[in-house]
């Protein structure tokens, strides 16, 4: 993954989550392999992320959902 700015890699954290979001999150490998970082340490910046502008665009069903799979994984 490019690390450009701090705005983009949180984008792609979004984008990633958005996407496994019907499938648990993502399995602890796929995010290690996007992002370099164990499982834990993304759904920390995921659920940050999901207070920030990055997350303007998420729908109210879609942010809860995304909550939810960070607090299971975080659990």
């Amino acid at each position: 993954m490019r690390r450009t700015t701090t705005h983009s890699v949180d984008h792609e954290i979004l984008t990633f989550g958005r996407t496994w979001r019907g499938y648990g999150g993502g399995s602890d490998e796929d995010i290690y392999v996007a992002f370099g970082i164990d499982a834990r340490t993304y759904f920390q910046r995921l659920r940050r992320i999901l207070d920030s502008p990055v997350a303007e665009d998420l729908s109210p069903d879609e942010r809860s959902a995304i909550a939810d799979i960070c607090r299971t994984r975080l659990a």
